[in-house]
């Protein structure tokens, strides 16, 4: 439990920074009172875990006063609301294709400034024209102005975007392709391998049952038609759509299976770089890196003969992320999936217990626990989920479905048998 405590006040640390904005200056020297105290009493374990707590809220506090961007003239934001420019960089990541645009994510190198090429760095997404078509790893030099990504009354795309490590956008470019192929080896073959797996699944499905399961399988949802993803968003089924825990734990399972009858004592190595390169495939959004996480280190405990703990696992994978990028505790998804997760660890047991009680009462104690375990994978599961994530979907979507349980309940036993077709359709 005492990485629990101490990925408690990681994340505490990180929320007050996030509210009070302290300077780093302060908070240097604030360390030193907790850090002494460890050294005083680390033999004694009570005192020693509050230091170390108040130790590591103050790290939290401090990894965050890091994400607070400071711009000068070698980083591309400081460039933004100044007029035309002139960069060129590589597309740095799977270009999001929409119906008439694309979205590029553009890592600048270099930015010409009063006639003068200088280094820069920075990423900016540009809107690009829908054709001619850009790929991952090309080079391209764009004209345009960039821009501070905007605010809304009930939506900060600018804080949405620096999550993402991007804070300036150019929406109407003049663009020159400088050439093709710059990009790592690696992340191209993935992302054509997930090219050719889209075009399977719209060779062998009409729509729009070929973009859901292009959503379900890989991620993708930008091809499932409005009226579609408002039903599931109406019903409060859209998370059947998107990758999380069921995913990785069943593509952990086979793995598992696979690499044990194929490496032996090595199908821990197998299973964790499988998890690790799905996770990518798919976009490596927050909900799918948490349940990545969580995957990985269950295989790596269960390989050297250790008992995984959930609860532990989840805050260790939660601390693993904010530490990489502090903002990802303010992503719907991460928040999603962290609540869902911690939901089921908690209060599944509980719920289970006194669904048998009741059971009991009409019937046998063998067969109520056999019912109970029945309803314990589709009604528990279900109804812990659905509880836990509903004040975060109300507050954030201004949402409330009342048929969201039922319509869970008959969804959900269906989940198995289709990602494993699915994923069978693909090979």
């Amino acid at each position: 439990m005492t990485l629990v405590y101490l990925g408690c006040a990681w994340l505490a640390g990180i929320a007050l920074a996030s509210l009070l904005r302290p300077p780093p200056g302060l908070l240097w020297p604030l360390a030193f009172p907790p850090l002494a105290g460890l050294l005083l009493w680390r033999r004694d374990p009570q005192p020693r875990l509050l230091n170390a707590c108040l130790l590591t809220l103050i790290l939290g506090a401090l990894r965050f006063s890091t994400t607070v961007p400071h711009f000068d003239e070698s980083s591309l934001a400081f460039y933004n609301d100044k007029g035309s420019v002139t960069l060129q960089g590589l597309v740095a990541g799977e270009p999001d294709v929409r119906d008439r645009w694309t979205n590029l994510r553009v890592a600048a190198r270099r930015l010409k400034a009063d006639g003068e090429w200088i280094e820069v760095r920075g990423t900016v997404l540009v809107r690009a024209p829908r054709y001619p078509a850009y790929n991952y790893g090309d080079e391209l030099e764009i004209e345009g102005s960039l821009e501070t990504p905007p605010e809304f009354s009930d939506f900060s795309y600018r804080d949405y975007l620096a999550r993402q490590g991007v804070y300036s956008l150019l929406r109407r470019p003049r663009i020159t392709l400088l050439a093709r192929g710059r990009g790592n080896p690696f992340y191209a073959a993935l992302y054509a391998l997930k090219g050719r797996a889209q075009a399977v699944i719209a060779a062998i499905l009409p729509e729009p049952q070929a973009s859901l399961l292009t959503g379900i399988l890989l991620g993708v949802e930008r091809g499932i038609p409005a009226d579609v993803m408002e039903a599931f968003n109406a019903t409060s089924t859209s998370h059947v759509i998107a990758i999380s825990g069921f995913n990785i734990s069943l593509l952990a399972g086979i793995l598992s299976r696979v690499g044990r009858r194929l490496l032996g004592r090595r199908s821990a190595i197998f299973a964790v770089a499988g998890i690790v390169v799905y996770t990518i495939l798919v976009g490596a959004y927050a909900a799918v890196v948490r349940a990545a996480i969580m995957g990985c280190l269950y295989i790596i405990a269960t390989h050297y003969g250790r008992r995984g703990d959930a609860l532990t696992s989840l805050v260790a994978a939660a601390m693993l992320m904010t530490l990489a990028q502090p903002l990802v505790l303010w992503d719907v998804g991460f928040q999603l999936s962290f609540a869902a997760t911690l939901g089921l660890i908690l209060h599944t047991p509980f719920v289970h217990q006194g669904l048998t009680r009741l059971l009991a009462r009409g019937m046998g104690g063998e067969r109520a626990q056999q019912m109970a375990r029945l309803l314990n994978e589709v009604f528990t599961v279900t109804l812990v989920a659905q509880f836990m994530t509903l004040p975060i979907i109300v507050y954030h979507f201004r949402r409330l479905s009342l048929i969201g349980l039922p319509a869970n309940f008959l969804i959900l036993p269906a989940q198995p048998g289709r990602t494993l077709c699915s994923g069978a359709a693909n090979r």
